[in-house]
């Protein structure tokens, strides 16, 4: 825990000091007349309420102080994508508990902030998925129809915005391994990567650590992001979950949650 904590301090510091420098802003790509708007805009809209995001700690609904650690992670996540010609993320973490799921949501409604964006998240933490709840979306129906190509992603996706769609995941599967690893789920992902075109298509995984069912469809992404806590995450947890991830995908970086600041107060701290 102490060499996690160290390892994650220096990249803090190295941060803080690069923050100094003027950001490089992002380029915003040209619109694109590819027919596809008739698509986004057929998918169901859903409105999300203020306070339930607050309770659930999602805060990058709307351009605030609050939403600015997941604006940055936004911006430096685009850069690094764009820079690789990557589009498929992962969001996981050594174990449970670390704020994989929130980042996910918060990273989502950040990304649909950009206009230009395009952008899907995916709940596929599919023995637990609590994407739905955190956002007060109440029942959300089983994701698995759509993997196994029984569903149309126009039927089962949601809308938030013009631009943000959500595969939402409300029935727990008891045993989604063989699922993730299926021939109908590479095939489901790809005719919705060709038929919606998205930017960024986000995937909120399971831990890597208490089962197989992220390292079953790490080998579907471009790269992922760790999920680590300054209070919680073991160091030899956080290099098992690093070299797991790295045999299948690019690591993109490492946030750190629960970091306590000198003050007393906690952050999230990004790394990588």
């Amino acid at each position: 825990m102490e060499k996690l904590q160290a390892a994650l301090e220096i990249a803090r510091r190295q941060r803080a000091a690069q923050g100094q420098a003027p950001v490089a802003p992002v380029e915003k790509p040209a619109p694109r007349p590819d027919g596809r708007d008739g698509l986004w805009a057929a998918l169901g809209p859903v409105d999300l309420t203020r306070n339930t995001l607050i309770q659930a700690r999602i805060l990058s609904q709307d351009a605030s102080m609050e939403s600015t650690p997941f604006d940055v992670l936004r911006t430096k996540i685009l850069y690094q994508m764009r820079q690789n010609g990557w589009r498929r993320l992962a969001v996981t973490s050594p174990m449970p508990r670390a704020g994989k799921t929130t980042t996910s949501v918060n990273l989502a409604l950040a990304l649909g902030r950009q206009p230009e964006l395009r952008t899907i998240l995916f709940d596929f933490d599919l023995r637990a998925p609590t994407v739905a709840q955190k956002l007060g979306l109440g029942d959300a129906p089983s994701i698995t129809p759509l993997l196994r190509g029984e569903t149309d992603f126009s039927d089962h996706a949601v809308r938030v915005g013009p631009n943000l769609a959500l595969a939402l995941s409300g029935v727990p599967d008891p045993d989604p391994t063989r699922l993730l690893m299926a021939d109908s789920t590479r095939d489901a992902l790809s005719r919705i990567q060709a038929d919606y075109d998205p930017d960024i298509m986000i995937f909120d995984l399971p831990s890597i650590l208490i089962g197989d069912d992220a390292r079953a469809f790490l080998q579907h992404v471009d790269c992922a992001l760790i999920l680590a806590r300054a209070d919680q995450t073991r160091y030899g947890d956080f290099d098992s979950c690093e070299r797991e991830v790295a045999e299948y995908t690019n690591v993109l970086g490492v946030v750190l949650n629960g970091y306590r600041h000198s003050d007393g107060k906690f952050d999230a701290e990004g790394a990588g």
